[in-house]
C-alpha cells in the first residue's frame, strides 16, 4: 500500500504542476484572445463545440472508464478497443460533416455549419489516443501526460493567436483547437511505450461492454447538460449573450480544475484498485473529498471577491455583462468538483449501471433552469442553474449513502465546514461594498487568512493532508539534490 500512496503522490505532483502551467498558459491565451475577439465570435465557437463536447463521447463509448476499471487487460484488449476507437471516431467525423447544416439551421446562422464541420476533425485525432491515455492513466504515468499536454497547448494557443492577429476572426480558435488534438496525439505516440497490434477480439469487447455501456449512458447525459446550457441558451438568447456566459462559465471552470481536476484524475485508478478494500477505499474517498471541499469553497470565496476586477482588468471593458452571470454560477461551483468526485466514486466499484439510472434522476431536476431560460432573463436562468446544482449534491450523497454506505453525516460536515466561513464572506462583503480594488484585495488576502485559520482550528483533514504531501515532497526533492551534490 506504501507503494500506491508513493505512486499517488508522485501521479498528483506531476499532475497538478502540469495543470497549472497548462492552465496558465490557456489564461494567457485566452486574455489575448478575448482581447481581439468579441463577445459574438466566442458564443459562436461556444456554440459549435457544445455540439462537439458531446458527441466524442462517441468516439470509445465508455470504454475508458472500463479499461482502468478492469484489471484483466491484455494487448488484445487493448488493441481491439484502439481500432474500435478508430472505426467510431471517422464515423463520427462523417456524421457530423454531414448533420451540420441542420445544426446551422436550429441556430439560424450558417456559420455554425461551418464551424462544426471543421472541429469534426478533432474526432478522428483524438481517436488514435484514448487507449494510449487510459494506459498512462491506469498506470499512474502522469509525467508523459502533462509534458505533452503542456507542449501541445502552447503550441496550439500561439497558432491562435496569430491567426487572430491575422484577423481570422472566430476560426483563430478553430485553429486552437484543431492543432490542439492534432499535436497532443501525435507527441503522446511518441512518448508512450504502448503500441497496438493487429488483433481484434470481439469477445473482449463484449467483456468490457457490460460496464461501459452504462458508463457510455452515463458519460452522454452528463456531457450533455455540462454544454447543455451553451446549447439551450444559443436557441433562446443572441450570439453575444451566450459570449458573455461562456466568458463567465470559463473563468469559474477555473476552480474545478484548480481544485480537483488534478486529484480527481489521480483518484479514479487507485479507488479502482483498491475497490475490494472497504476500509481503504472509504479512508481515501473521504481524504480526497476533504482535500477537495478545502481548495473548492476557498477559490470560491476569493473569486467571488476579485473575479469581476479579473475579468475587467485583463479581458477588458467589453466583457462587462459577464461579471453579474459570473458572480452567480461561482456560488456552485464549489460544489461542482465534488460531483465529479461521487461519480468516479461509483465509477470504481463498478456501479455504471446504478450511476447510470440515478443520474437521470439528477439531471431532471437541472433541466428546471431551462424553462426559466424560455421566458425570462439571462439572471434568473443562472439563479435556478446554481440552486439545481447544490440540489443535485444533495442526491448524490443519499446515492453514495445507499450504494457505497458511504456516511451522510460526513459528506454534509465537510460541506458546513465550508459554508459556514464561505457565506458569511460574501454577505459581509456586499455589505461593505468595496468600491477601491485595494480594498477588494485586502478583504480576500483577509478571507483566506480567516479560511486557513479556522480550518486549522477545526483540524481539518484535507489541509494537514495537504501540508504533510508538501512535507514529504519537499523532503523527497531535498534528499536528490543532496544525492546529486
Amino acid at each position: 500500500m506504501s507503494s500506491l500512496k508513493n505512486k499517488t503522490i508522485k501521479a498528483f505532483s506531476w499532475d497538478i504542476l502540469g495543470r497549472v502551467f497548462i492552465q496558465g498558459n490557456s489564461f494567457i491565451v485566452s486574455i489575448f484572445l478575448a482581447r481581439l475577439l468579441g463577445p459574438e465570435q466566442f458564443g459562436l465557437i461556444a456554440m459549435a463545440m457544445a455540439f462537439i463536447s458531446i458527441s466524442s463521447v462517441f468516439i470509445d463509448i465508455g470504454f475508458s472508464s472500463a479499461l482502468i476499471q478492469s484489471q484483466k487487460n491484455t494487448q488484445t484488449t487493448y488493441s481491439s478497443i484502439f481500432f474500435f476507437n478508430i472505426i467510431a471516431g471517422a464515423i463520427l467525423t462523417i456524421v457530423t460533416f454531414l448533420i451540420a447544416p441542420l445544426l446551422g439551421k436550429f441556430y439560424d446562422n450558417p456559420l455554425v455549419t461551418d464551424l462544426v464541420r471543421w472541429l469534426s476533425l478533432v474526432f478522428i485525432f483524438n481517436s488514435f489516443n484514448r487507449v494510449q491515455n487510459t494506459i498512462l492513466n491506469k498506470e499512474l504515468n502522469f509525467k508523459a501526460l502533462t509534458l505533452r499536454t503542456f507542449v501541445a497547448s502552447i503550441i496550439s494557443g500561439t497558432l491562435g493567436i496569430v491567426c487572430a492577429y491575422q484577423n481570422w476572426g472566430v476560426y483563430s480558435l478553430v485553429v486552437q483547437t484543431l492543432s490542439f488534438g492534432f499535436l497532443s496525439t501525435i507527441l503522446l505516440w511518441s512518448t508512450s511505450t504502448w503500441k497496438p497490434s493487429f488483433l481484434f477480439s470481439m469477445s473482449e469487447v463484449k467483456r468490457l461492454i457490460g460496464f461501459s455501456v452504462y458508463a457510455f449512458f452515463e458519460r452522454i447525459l452528463n456531457n450533455i447538460f455540462i454544454r447543455l446550457d451553451v446549447l439551450l441558451l444559443a436557441k433562446f438568447y443572441s450570439p453575444s449573450i451566450v459570449g458573455y456566459y461562456s466568458r463567465a462559465s470559463t473563468l469559474v471552470d477555473q476552480v474545478t480544475k484548480y481544485s480537483s481536476t488534478s486529484i480527481i484524475r489521480v483518484l479514479f485508478p487507485v479507488l479502482s484498485k483498491v475497490q475490494n478494500n472497504e476500509k481503504e477505499y472509504e479512508k481515501i474517498y473521504f481524504r480526497m473529498f476533504s482535500i477537495i471541499s478545502f481548495f473548492s469553497y476557498m477559490l470560491t470565496g476569493l473569486l467571488y471577491f476579485i473575479g469581476a476586477d479579473i475579468i475587467l482588468l485583463i479581458f477588458g471593458n467589453k466583457w462587462q455583462n459577464s461579471i453579474p452571470i459570473f458572480q452567480i454560477l461561482i456560488i456552485a461551483s464549489c460544489n461542482m468538483p465534488l460531483h465529479s468526485l461521487m461519480w468516479n466514486a461509483l465509477m470504481s466499484k463498478g456501479k455504471a449501471k446504478e450511476n447510470f439510472f440515478f443520474g437521470i434522476v439528477r439531471k431532471s431536476v437541472e433541466l428546471i433552469p431551462f424553462i426559466f431560460a424560455m421566458y425570462s432573463t439571462i439572471w434568473w436562468f443562472t439563479v435556478t442553474w446554481v440552486i439545481s446544482k447544490f440540489i443535485s449534491s444533495l442526491l448524490n450523497i443519499n446515492i453514495l449513502k445507499k450504494q457505497l454506505n458511504l456516511s451522510q453525516s460526513k459528506h454534509l460536515l465537510y460541506l458546513l465546514n465550508g459554508f459556514l466561513i464561505l457565506i458569511p464572506g460574501i454577505v459581509i462583503f456586499e455589505y461593505l461594498d468595496l468600491n477601491q480594488f485595494a480594498t477588494r484585495i485586502i478583504y480576500a488576502i483577509i478571507y483566506l487568512l480567516f479560511y486557513l485559520l479556522i480550518n486549522w482550528v477545526l483540524k481539518n483533514e484535507g489541509l494537514f493532508y495537504i501540508l504533510n504531501t508538501i512535507s514529504i515532497i519537499k523532503n523527497v526533492l531535498k534528499e536528490r539534490l543532496q544525492s546529486k551534490f
